[in-house]
């Protein structure tokens, strides 16, 4: 009886802690671009992206670039106005294909 209840507990926390949402407001893509470190004589690239959300411009260091891999910026157009949210030091981009992108934030600045 109690492995039943406990497992029920489990499971209702598991839902709800899946069913959290991020706040997701409209804001523009400003650039895409990349950045390079070496570190221990190996290079790196990252995405580097740019979102204006509330009138503040995020810059954000995205997941590593692979070495001849596809668009770093997983369809997003420069220029388009994207789904955003922040959460924390997390900048979270909704890709077209409806998941989720993330960044962490480097900067922060006034949009002028």
């Amino acid at each position: 009886m109690h492995t039943r209840l406990l497992i029920a507990l489990l499971l209702g926390i598991a839902v709800l802690l899946a069913g959290a949402k991020h706040d997701f407001q409209t804001g523009r893509l400003i650039n895409i671009d990349s950045e390079e470190t070496i570190i221990n004589g190996t290079s790196f690239r990252s995405a580097i992206l740019k979102v204006e959300l509330g009138g503040v411009v995020y810059s954000a260091r995205g997941e590593r670039i692979r070495r001849h891999s596809g668009d770093p910026g997983h369809g997003l157009i420069i220029g388009d106005p994207v789904q955003a949210a922040i959460d924390g030091e997390t900048l979270i981009l909704l890709k077209p294909d409806g998941k989720e992108l993330k960044a962490k934030i480097t900067r922060r600045e006034r949009a002028q």
